[in-house]
Order: structure tokens, then sequence, then C-alpha cells
């Protein structure tokens, strides 16, 4: 039994190894190079942040997307509008469908937001469709597939079932809040269908989709399945780890998934070498970035996010387009040591984590009091955050309830009717300028906070 118990304890702490995670990804994203190779006209695309570290970016050209589990979960079942990724839907339009790439840890085959997440929102934008031309154009589609499709060795069929239920309560929703599906049908001239591909899937018997009579959403879950803990070892020496990727704080000691594939052979050369090898790239790219920060910024042109918010004057980026880009006002909401200290720049110093929660309420008045001589007289400003997902979101979205109606007129004394639903209406208009936002719960319960007085 102590025996039993050591071993057991072993392999937990194996199982905790970077060199055994690193080496168990770069062994399940061989799978996913050989469905890529097997469909090459599809965009391959990551569900973030999981995905991301399977796909090889010196390889392939990654696309991104934000599909959570949580919205397949039992009971919990959603087409959550903040998550709408909508963007994704240019892509699959101009490559004709795509591949995503998730993973999970031990016990399932396939992660919720493949299984269930995706086929949901594909059945909802072919409902939202099909509802557009039955009701804006009198002419309903007739081949047009709008079922609920879904895998039957991953959701028993009451499931199925209770989830169909809800579709097209999901498409009403969607509907409600405004979310431009003339624009999706013009751009989806076939129906999306969910496809699902594992390990152990025989690739050899895939399905050509080249002329079939709907868009592949081809979602391909990386990881082996491993019955028992969920790690296996290898004959080669190492402990294989199901969804490797899954929880990076926990184990990546700072290491991201571009700079792991630029070093990859470097390293995983060795295990006895493999932490020190990670800490000392970490702590090299800390370095540059620092340098980066404090040059004049003429050479991160390639690193800009720069977006501008449709019909209005605002543009979202993070720290690199504040750097380099010319605009008449700046809002900084992030910890960065500049020097500009003009009537043009607004610096709200929002820190990242819990502590910012509060920084980002008490700034939400100052940049819309900041904002308005700027707006008044036609002029550009820019929000910018260190990575332009969360903090520049929030103070971009509370610029544009306060300032623009639900027609896109600008009022300069503020819209006088905020609603939760207009503020939901609102993130969407952001989100389809700025389909790399990603605002946490916590930044939108500021937001309503500051208009509405409630808890969301």
């Amino acid at each position: 039994m102590i025996r039993f118990e050591h071993e057991v304890d072993q392999i937990r702490k194996d199982h905790k190894k970077i060199y055994n995670r690193l080496k168990s990804i770069q062994e399940d994203a061989l799978f996913v190079d050989k469905v890529a190779h097997l469909y090459p006209h599809l965009a391959l695309v990551a569900n973030e942040r999981c995905g991301s570290w399977y796909i090889n970016p010196t390889k392939h050209k990654v696309h991104s997307v934000y599909f959570k589990s949580t919205d397949g979960h039992m009971g919990e079942w959603d087409f959550n509008v903040r998550r709408g990724n909508f963007h994704i839907i240019d892509i699959i339009a101009a490559h004709q469908g795509c591949i995503i790439v998730d993973s999970t840890r031990r016990g399932k085959r396939i992660p919720d937001a493949l299984s269930k997440t995706i086929p949901i929102w594909c059945c909802v934008i072919n409902r939202a469709i099909q509802r557009y031309y039955q009701q804006e154009q009198q002419q309903p589609l007739s081949k047009w597939d709008d079922r609920f499709h879904s895998l039957p060795t991953a959701v028993f069929r009451s499931e199925h079932a209770q989830i169909e239920a809800r579709l097209d309560g999901f498409v009403q929703k969607l509907w409600d809040l405004g979310v431009d599906v003339e624009r999706l049908a013009k751009l989806l001239k076939k129906p999306l269908r969910p496809i699902w591909l594992t390990p152990q899937s025989s690739l050899s018997e895939a399905m050509d989709y080249t002329d079939c009579e709907f868009y592949p959403v081809i979602c391909v879950s990386a990881s082996q399945f491993i019955q028992d803990g969920g790690c296996q070892a290898r004959p080669d020496g190492y402990l294989y780890v199901q969804g490797s990727a899954d929880d990076q704080e926990a184990w990546s000691m700072g290491l991201t998934c571009s700079l792991f594939w630029t070093h990859d052979q470097e390293i995983l050369r060795h295990p006895s070498t493999c932490e020190t090898t990670v800490e000392e790239i970490v702590e090299q790219a800390r370095q540059e970035r620092h340098q980066q920060l404090q040059a004049n910024g003429q050479d991160l042109t390639l690193l800009r996010l720069e977006n501008d918010i449709k019909n209005t004057m605002l543009t979202i980026g993070n720290r690199y387009t504040g750097l380099t880009s010319s605009f008449d006002a700046v809002i900084q909401c992030c910890c960065l040591t500049t020097n500009k200290k003009k009537k043009t720049w607004l610096d709200l110093a929002i820190p990242e984590g819990k502590k910012g929660q509060h920084v980002l309420e008490k700034a939400i008045p100052l940049a819309i009091t900041f904002a308005r001589p700027f707006l008044a007289n036609h002029q550009r400003i820019l929000v910018f955050s260190v990575d332009g997902k969360n903090r520049a979101v929030g103070i971009a979205l509370a610029l544009l309830v306060h300032y623009y109606d639900e027609n896109g007129n600008l009022e300069l004394d503020g819209v006088k009717h905020v609603t939760k639903d207009s503020i939901r209406q609102k993130l969407i208009q952001l989100i389809a300028s700025h389909p790399q936002a990603a605002p946490s719960r916590v930044t939108l319960r500021r937001v309503n906070t500051h208009f509405l007085s409630v808890i969301d």
C-alpha cells in the first residue's frame, strides 16, 4: 500500500512537470498538423487559450476564437452574445469553412466547447439567417439546414432535446440585441455544420468537404483520451498528459505558446534542462519587451493592435498603438511609464487584476469628461490598455454607451435612457469592430454599475 501511494505521488509530481506538459503538446500538435494538411483550404482557428498551444504558428496561419465550455455545460447551455465570435464568419466565408482546435483534460474525449457550445452557435447563426430571409426578405431558404447537430457519443439524446428546445430563444436574444443578421446572411451562402475529429478518428476515411452543401466547422480535440488519470508513460521516457495546455498559469512559468514554438527544439532538448531553458527564454523575452517599451516605437509597428469602432470617433488599441500611433487624444488604461503630460493624454493607470476593478469604476467618469471636447470637434480618440482586450474595452464601451444613441448619433450631453439591453447592444457593436475584445465579467459589471447603479 505504501509503495502504491508513493507511485501515485510520483505520477502527480511528474504530471505537473513542464517538460511532460510541453512534450505532450508537441505530440498532440502532430495530429493537428495532419488535419490541417488534410484540409489545406480551411482556415485554422485556435479556441483560446488552450487551443493556441496545439498550432505551430511557424507552420500555419492561425486565427482565434473564444468559445467557452461553460456555455455548453449541462443545464447552462447558452448562446453568449458577449462571446459572439462573429468575426470568424468572415473567415469561414472566405475559406469555405474552418478547423477549430481545442483540448480537454482527463475524463472526456471532447471539451464541451467543441461538443456543445460551437454546435449551439452554428445552429443559432443558421436559424437567424433563415429567419432574416423569412421576415425581412419574404423569401425563406428552401435548402437551408437549420437543424441542431450534435455528436451522439458526446451528447445524450435527452440532452440534445433539451438544448434544441432552447435554440429559438437564443435566436430571439440575438435578434433583440440588434446583431447585424443581414450582414451574416450576405456572407454565408451555405449553412454552418459542425464536424468532429479526435486522435481516435480515422483520417484516412475523412470526408472531402470541398463541394458540400454546408460550410464545415471541423471541431478538433487535439489530445488523446487517457482512461485512467489523464496521463500515460511513453516509451521514449516522458509522461503524456491529456489536455496539457489547459490552465496555463499553473504550469507555464510565464512561457507563451508563441515563445514555445519559436524555441521548441531548444526547450525540449533534455528533461533535466527544460525548466532552466524556459526561465532563460522567458527572462530574455521580458528584457526585450522592456527595451522595446523604452524605444521610440519605430520597430513595434507589427505588434500593434488597432481597431476603429465603426461609425464613431473611437479606436481601441494595445500599448504598442499608444506608442506608435498619432491620434487627437489618447486615454491610457494601464500602468505604463510614459512621458505624456499633455492635455490630449489621459492616464487612468488602471492596474491589472483585482486591484484594478475599483480603479476602473472610478475611471469611467474621468474618461467621459475627458472625451467630450474631442468628440465635439469630431476628433479621433484612442483608448488603449496593455493588450487592448479588457480594460480598454471597458472604458471604450462606457464612452460608446454615454455618447452614442441606439441609432449611432452623437449625444454630447449624454444618452438620456440607458438600459442593460442598450449596453449589451453597444457591446455587440464594439465586438463587431474589435473582435479581439475579451472583457471580463467584472469589467462589464463595472460599466453596468456606472450607468445603472445595480450589479448585473
